[in-house]
């Protein structure tokens, strides 16, 4: 699954840090002072980076501007009145790209104990592979390679045989990452070493390059000894990665996999949830610096972070293991996730949930997602029922207001929405200055939901903290409850933006110390499970009437006790029983929409408490209920006027066919007003091309101009906001293409046809070019090895646009499907993870590949561990030209096209102007020219005519 943060960049009105705002001073770009190997004195390994005054700095001007917002949740106040509240006692595990050791901040909790506890690693990234080593003289060999020191090595070991292997930095990507050594070069291959010591197996390795093991000292199973190292040539402070060792025995036959964050995702998210005195700033801290972290790595982080097959499954597993061994409670974090096709079919969904039920202790916080601010954008396992699904708001001071402005917050942009599924279930901080390796270093502020599930993760763990102080032990079930209790509505948005709103910890303690015991209940709409929505799409506005209705099923999880629940709405244009009765745990009623209400385009929203006997419990369960009201449609032309309130999110929904190009305009009404607009596809995926366009300042209008070879039928959502501080007036002009376009080649001939669409008489004139060659390609494989497909890149190529493509029903099998790009020699260029089951990638080719070959390379990664079936997906690559030949010597002239009547065109434009690789076939635009107004385009990969070149 991929990361929920970095990608969305927001302007951030500070000097401190960068992730799209502005940059931190030149000098604060050089590396930190890091230990270089466990060897160093214990209290370097807990304040060494702090000794930079640069980073220092940076770190101190990020707290005082409030830069990790505590005070949003009210931290600061629970913490004066409960200072060891502080999440001690509790275990964090993340789930993420990995942990750097080595980062002040990650190194002790504030009762001064060990912060990590164990380092664990479930992608295979770092997977070495070992053999025999043999030695001559004080000179150990594996394979090629030789390095000084054998009777060191010897000295230490208590076995004779010694094992080695190669890192080789290319497979993990680019630079400076990739670059472990710190040379400047991605490319290295890095020899290490296993040998049996009387403390178990250790790895050593030429830290310094001088060529030699004797001033090197042995890394053992960070789990055993915390230890861990980096390669820094020619000095300690340039490691740019720290690195653990996970070393187990396989019949006496060491078996390495290295850990390390080479995303620094995981670093940062960490520091987030329980980092204490970040960079040696005395109280800096994150949400719960008293807890302990585990770090499990299920993600490749050289392709964009991507899970692999079971990572999450065997790493939640080892959580568990973990925390019961200790007899420790645990919260665990996972700030990755993906874009639901058929909502309520993840597989991933229901193996949480199963083992969530097994473990009714453990917390589990997942990232909403990035896809927002569309409906129904909620991704998975946030869509999981037992877990808490965490989306994001923007505290004023990442505006540029004053670390003491008391502004409400706002829901972020960015945050995914519920919509099939009643999410998320809470919004927290999704900003925040954190802890990061030394490779990313000015990266220290990311944005995103990412950092808005580890902050739910911390209170999570003061919470339980708190209670274990006064002798209680709490479900997870009473954690979710609490915080959400403790929210309050934020003033932008509905609960399929916020959820319960915006925590505060004292509200959510004050609850959770008098808990009630609670029904457990579950709510099934049609196929999502456990946390579903109504979510209805009435006709469009002018059409004919239709009922609107849904049926809802309560199931109740902690037995099947007979109960009879009470139902409440805030919607006067609902109805539904009062009351409905559980019988063996079960029971549904019946809701339907007032159809007098539907009489404008827009949307219908309200909500249904299902309460139980005891008010104090606070709702059993809260169904958001949605009805989408389309723009009608009639003609090709349809034009709505919005006025949006500051911070609000305006919807239109807009029906449309497949094949049938459309365009939908953005411009402001008032000079001074702007506005965004985000669109999103049928379904909720974000638009394949540009999703957000900005419109105002002066009358400046925003454009969605899709080719009809990229509609998709049924409704497209566009959402328009304004300002966190101004409101706005806005138009949005649809308009729908009168004609479907269609060509094909037959023999030497286009044929180039315009179909009516419309009651009218057109005027149309056709024109056809030549814009490039397109192949596809459809990939059948089985189980999880990743696959390689060399495509031939045209020496004509100006840009290349990559298109994958699955059955939606399938998607739900995997929890990430990696596509990353790389040269024949297996460099790798540029990732582009598939999110949904479409995606679309454009990958800026490198010098010296045009008229070369693209290697695309994919990774699926199934949910179950145990999962080695089948998969297919179709790939699309196509290959542009910088201008576009004309096929048509100068096209037809304009003609009157009936209603409902076929146009047809043929043009011979002779020979291809261009050459084609096999299985490329030339990639043709159609114009039709609508009057003198309108230009309406589609392409068509067609058949390769008779006589053209190869």
């Amino acid at each position: 699954m991929t990361p929920w943060s970095s990608w969305f960049v927001v302007p951030v009105a500070i000097a401190v840090a960068s992730c799209g705002g502005n940059a931190l001073p030149a000098a604060a770009a050089q590396p930190a002072s890091t230990p270089n190997s466990p060897s160093a004195a214990a209290d370097a390994n807990h304040t060494p980076e702090a000794l930079n005054p640069v980073r220092r700095d940076s770190a101190a001007r990020a707290f005082a501007r409030g830069m990790m917002p505590l005070a949003s949740t009210g931290i600061p106040r629970f913490a004066a009145d409960h200072p060891k509240w502080d999440g001690r006692g509790v275990l964090i595990a993340i789930m993420d790209s990995g942990i750097d050791p080595s980062i002040p901040g990650l190194v002790a909790t504030s009762d001064d104990l060990p912060k990590i506890l164990d380092l664990r690693d479930f992608s295979n990234e770092g997977r070495v592979n070992l053999q025999r080593a043999s030695r001559r003289g004080d000179t150990l060999f594996v394979g090629a390679r030789h390095v000084l020191g054998a009777y060191r090595v010897a000295a230490l070991s208590v076995e004779p045989q010694v094992w080695g292997g190669i890192l080789a930095e290319l497979p993990l990507g680019r630079g400076p990452a990739a670059d472990l050594n710190g040379n400047g070069i991605v490319g290295d291959t890095l020899l290490v070493v296993v040998t049996k010591t009387p403390s178990g197996w250790a790895l050593l390795t030429d830290t310094n390059a001088n060529g030699s093991l004797d001033d090197e000292r042995p890394v053992h199973d960070f789990l055993l000894a915390h230890e861990f190292f980096g390669w820094h040539p020619p000095a300690p402070a340039l490691a740019p990665v720290h690195i653990a060792a996970n070393i187990a025995d396989s019949s006496g036959v060491p078996v390495l996999d290295l850990y390390f964050d080479t995303s620094s995702h995981g670093s940062h998210v960490s520091g987030i949830a329980a980092g204490h005195d970040i960079y040696g700033v005395p109280g800096f801290d994150g949400v719960a610096p008293g807890a302990k972290i585990i770090g499990l790595k299920i993600a490749n982080d050289a392709h964009k972070g991507v899970s692999v097959t079971g990572s999450m499954v065997r790493a939640l597993d080892y959580a568990i293991r973990f925390a019961t061994e200790r007899a420790m409670p645990l919260v665990v974090n996972l700030s990755f996730g993906v874009g639901n096709e058929v909502e309520g079919t993840a597989r991933i969904d229901a193996i949480f949930d199963s083992i969530l039920a097994a473990h009714p202790n453990v917390v589990m916080s997942i990232a909403a997602g990035n896809d927002g601010p569309g409906l129904s954008s909620l991704g998975f396992p946030a869509s999981a029922s037992r877990a808490i699904s965490v989306g994001a708001t923007l505290p004023a001071v990442f505006g540029g207001a004053d670390v003491n402005d008391a502004t409400n917050e706002a829901v972020a942009p960015f945050s995914s929405r519920g919509g099939e599924f009643a999410g998320p279930d809470l919004v927290v901080p999704g900003a925040a200055y954190s802890t990061v390796p030394n490779f990313a270093v000015g990266d220290e502020l990311q944005i995103g939901t990412s950092m808005a599930a580890p902050y739910v993760a911390g209170l999570a763990a003061r919470l339980i903290s708190g209670a274990r102080a006064t002798g209680r032990n709490v479900t997870a079930r009473q954690i979710r409850q609490a915080l959400r209790m403790g929210s309050r509505s934020l003033w932008s948005g509905s609960a399929l933006d916020q959820g319960a709103g915006l925590p505060d910890l004292a509200r959510a303690w004050s609850w959770l110390a008098t808990a009630p015991d609670a029904a457990d209940i579950a709510v099934d709409v049609g196929p999502v499970t456990g946390r579903g929505a109504v979510f209805l799409t009435a006709a469009p506005v002018g059409s004919a009437a239709r009922p609107l209705g849904a049926r809802v099923v309560l199931r109740r999880l902690d037995g099947q006790a007979p109960m009879m629940v009470r139902l409440a709405t805030d919607a006067t244009w609902l109805q539904l029983p009062e009351t409905v009765t559980l019988a063996s745990g079960r029971g549904e009623f019946t809701l339907s929409v007032l159809t007098a209400s539907v009489s404008a385009p827009g949307m219908l929203r309200g909500t249904i408490r299902v309460e139980g006997p005891d008010e104090t419990a606070g709702p059993l369960a809260v169904i958001p209920v949605t009805v989408r009201v389309p723009i009608p449609v009639t003609g090709t032309r349809t034009a709505i006027a919005l006025h949006q309130d500051a911070g609000s999110v305006g919807r239109v929904f807009v029906p449309a066919d497949s094949g049938r190009g459309m365009q939908v305009e953005v411009e402001t009404l008032r000079t001074l007003d702007k506005v965004s607009a985000d669109l999103h596809e049928p379904g909720g995926m974000p638009f394949r091309d540009d999703r957000t366009i900005v419109a105002g300042y002066g009358g400046s209008a925003g454009l969605f101009d899709i080719d009809a070879r990229d509609m998709v039928s049924g409704v497209y959502e566009l959402d328009i906001q304004a300002g966190p501080a101004a409101t706005a007036d806005a138009k949005v002009t649809v308009r729908h293409s009168p004609v479907r376009l269609g060509a094909a080649f037959v023999r030497d001939t286009l044929r180039v046809t315009a179909k009516s669409l419309v009651s009218t008489v057109l005027s149309v004139r056709l024109r056809a070019g030549l814009i490039g060659g397109e192949r596809r390609i459809t990939i059948n494989g089985s189980g999880n090895a990743p696959v390689r497909v060399a495509v031939p890149v045209p020496a004509w190529t100006a840009r290349t646009v990559v298109d994958t493509r699955m059955a939606r029903d399938a998607w739900s099998r995997f929890t990430d499907f990696g596509l990353s790009f790389l040269d024949r020699h297996g460099r790798l260029f540029e990732t582009s993870p598939i999110n949904y089951a479409f995606s679309r990638a454009t990958p800026e080719l490198p010098d010296g590949m045009v008229g070369d070959t693209l290697v695309l390379l994919l990774s699926p990664a199934f949910a179950d561990p145990t999962e080695h079936g089948p998969w297919s997906i179709e790939v699309s690559v196509r290959c542009y030209v910088d201008t576009p030949y004309s096929l048509d010597v100068g096209g037809s002239p304009a003609r009157p096209v009936a209603a409902g009547a076929l146009r047809e065109e043929r043009f011979t434009p002779g020979a291809m102007p261009i050459p084609f690789p096999p299985a490329f076939v030339p990639l043709v635009t159609v114009v039709a020219l609508e009057g003198t107004d309108h230009i309406w385009t589609r392409e068509v990969a067609t058949t390769r005519p008779a006589g053209t070149p190869r």
